[in-house]
């Protein structure tokens, strides 16, 4: 199973990138969680966490210092997306993974 992380703060900071409605970070990271219920239920899972609240330290860190930029998207733990909640690559890596 794949664990995809939405990492964002308190998810009202809106996310310009691909998504040019204005939604918030938690607002796409919702739409991803309904996407992938309904598309690959059993086979991953999504979350979405408030940097803030101390789960992530060293994330947290990379963002202060801005090596890395908010929202962060991991698979499994490991950053795969920064910046944007691009849903589209998400699901084309999901299938992928199903395909392997």
């Amino acid at each position: 199973m794949i664990d995809i992380a939405i990492i964002g703060t308190n998810g009202e900071e809106f996310a310009y990138g691909s998504c040019p409605s204005g939604m918030t970070f938690f607002e796409q990271a919702e739409m991803v969680m309904g996407f992938v219920r309904l598309r690959f239920a059993g086979q991953a899972s999504v979350s979405y966490r408030n940097l803030e609240d101390g789960r992530d330290p060293e994330l947290a860190e990379r963002v202060r210092s801005g090596a890395l930029d908010l929202p962060l998207v991991l698979f499994n733990g490991e950053v795969r997306f920064e910046g944007d909640i691009p849903w589209q690559d998400i699901q084309r890596e999901l299938k992928q993974a199903a395909q392997a």
